[in-house]
């Protein structure tokens, strides 16, 4: 079985058909959303699909929303096991909203803290930040998706203990190749970030992991069949630690 650890089904223009597609193809796919909002309306809809299982998120991006929505989030965390899409985002795009995310992010992680779960993290230009907020919460065993931070912040990363998630458009990038190259194979998980990743002029999809679940059985010179099992035990590392509220 292929695994998605992170995708927002929710923001495809059917999701319902999505669903329906990963589910005849065997896909077991993380459902991150946005807002507590839209985690409410995926974690409903997604009842009675075992295999897509929908992530409480507030995106850092999504900071000015989410301040306001940080008690729905706390109201729900006890229930969720999967969580995501949290985090930080340094870039130019996040800066004017900087003191806001490190707020509503230290919230989210006071309140999922307090047991193991599995966490999707964005982190473009704020590795340490989030790593230190991490620690700080002696949070283990978390994901950081779409990892882009430096050979000394990956290294630490692999320290903690945590994971990366490595996505198609990765593999097109120098910045990509080098990142898949360093991670020790236990530390490996994949995901589409569909649909805002773009593979090959489009928007992605869940079915796109296949293409990197390829490009580490070439790049750990293993069949594909091995990666698949690699990265299943590494997925089932964390959620085989996630306890029902």
């Amino acid at each position: 079985m292929l695994i998605d650890t992170h995708c927002h089904i929710d923001q495809f223009p059917s999701p319902e058909d999505v669903v329906r597609e990963c589910e005849e193809s065997a896909l077991r796919v993380v459902a991150v959303t946005n807002l507590p909002s839209h985690y409410a309306l995926a974690a409903d809809r997604l009842r009675g699909h075992p295999l897509v299982s929908a992530a409480l998120g507030i995106h850092p991006l999504a900071a000015i929303e989410g301040i306001r929505e940080l008690a729905a989030f706390k109201r729900m965390a006890p229930h969720a096991g999967f969580i995501g899409e949290i985090g930080l985002d340094f870039s130019p795009k996040g800066e004017a909203s900087k003191s806001l995310q490190e707020r509503v992010f230290e919230e989210v992680l006071r309140a999922i803290a307090n047991r193991p779960r599995f966490i999707t993290l964005h982190s473009r230009g704020a590795d340490i930040a989030v790593l230190d907020a991490l620690s700080r919460h002696q949070i283990r065993g978390a994901v950081l998706h779409w990892f882009t931070g430096t050979s000394m912040d990956l290294e630490r990363v692999i320290h903690e203990g945590h994971f990366v998630s490595l996505n198609a458009a990765m593999l097109s990038s120098a910045s990509g190749k080098k990142i898949m190259a360093a991670l020790p194979k236990e530390s490996v998980l994949v995901e589409s970030d569909g649909p805002f990743a773009t593979i090959k002029g489009r928007k992605s999809h869940p079915r796109d992991v296949a293409e990197v679940y390829s490009a580490l059985a070439i790049q750990w010179n293993i069949s594909f069949d091995v990666v698949v099992e690699m990265v299943a035990n590494n997925f089932n590392r964390i959620t085989k630690l996630i306890t029902p509220s």
